[in-house]
């Protein structure tokens, strides 16, 4: 297993889950990038229709997968249901929403569920939404596969494969090679970089994303709310985690003045009494992304070398999909 994010550990979960012998490679520390960086908001909405449909099939894994890894990793990843809200300023996102479905809101019933949103706003969408610490969640996935018996090394790049034929027989470190039945490269955007030591080209690329941490003060949101590509999120901790720009920026990670800028105005024309919220910090990760927008979980390259990768927005939501994925390719062969 290459790469220890959210998609690494959950395959590794999976795959240990299911009886398999996993080792888990990860060149820095496990949710050192996009995962770690991450809202943790489980929403399947805002998708394209079919991608959809896998987004809401995942979000209905979380509750036995929550279960399964809290006991087995003795952590508590801070998971909890708690209703979005999509709001309309105009007539137009008015008519998209209500024809998208759902439990439509007037302006009215909007403030009565949620005091803090402007009163801009002409309604509502009540969405399916659930949401989690990610940087706890990709803990807790490692650390349940490691008590199964996977072993986890940080701090470990793989540098190429032993091939033969069109086999991958095993995995190049600094330490060493290391045998393998099956390779799985979930290494984020960097997967194509990976993938092309084992002759596979993979379509991905990074786009950045940055994120705010606002201390709310006296401002109470009970609920999540999305508008266009942003986000309010409130934690468990107290804090709302503003979120989250679509940044060409190659592989540039740093949070910048203009990206943390319009996290802020959104805040502020979601909710104006965060204009008095103080801004505890800021970060940035970076997605990977497809050419057709979709996640890549094939085989690619070598009959035994498996590709899950391009979450882009959704990584959290859609892992342990992805994970169930991967196992049945390797259950299948």
């Amino acid at each position: 297993m290459i790469g220890g994010g959210v998609i690494g550990c959950a395959v590794a979960e999976r795959l240990s889950f299911e009886g398999h012998q996993v080792t888990l490679f990860e060149r820095d520390q496990l949710g050192g990038r996009a995962s770690g960086a991450a809202a943790g908001e489980l929403s399947p909405h805002g998708t394209t229709s079919a991608a959809e449909e896998s987004a809401k099939k995942s979000l209905q894994l979380f509750p036995e997968l929550i279960a399964r890894i809290e006991k087995d990793s003795a952590m508590n990843v801070e998971y909890r249901v708690q209703a979005g809200l999509q709001p309309a300023f105009n007539q137009e996102e008015a008519a998209r929403l209500r024809a998208f479905g759902g439990r439509w809101l007037d302006a009215q019933a909007c403030r009565q569920v949620e005091p803090s949103l402007t009163t801009d706003v002409l309604g509502a969408v009540l969405l399916e939404h659930a949401n989690l610490t990610p940087p706890r969640f990709v803990l807790a996935l490692a650390r349940a596969a490691a008590a199964r018996g996977a072993a986890i090394l940080e701090g470990t790049p793989v540098m190429g494969f032993e091939r033969m034929g069109d086999e991958i027989k095993g995995v190049i470190t600094p330490a060493g090679s290391h045998d393998a039945d099956w390779a799985v490269i979930a290494a984020g955007p960097w997967s194509r970089e990976v993938a092309s030591t084992a002759g596979a080209d993979v379509d991905v690329r990074p786009q950045r994303g940055q994120l705010a941490a606002l201390d709310p003060g006296a401002v109470v949101l009970r609920h999540s709310i999305f508008w266009a590509s942003g986000y309010l999120v409130p934690k468990a901790d107290g804090t709302i985690i503003a979120g989250g720009t679509e940044e060409e920026s190659r592989f540039d990670d740093r949070p910048t003045v203009a990206g943390i800028a319009s996290l802020l105005s959104l805040a502020c024309r979601l909710v104006p009494d965060l204009g008095a919220a103080n801004l505890q910090r800021v970060w940035a990760g970076l997605r990977p992304v497809t050419g057709d927008g979709l996640p890549i979980v094939e085989a690619l390259g070598a009959r035994n070398l498996i590709v899950a990768t391009g979450h882009h927005r959704k990584g959290i939501l859609l892992a342990p999909l992805a994970a169930m994925q991967v196992a049945a390719i390797i259950g299948a062969a």
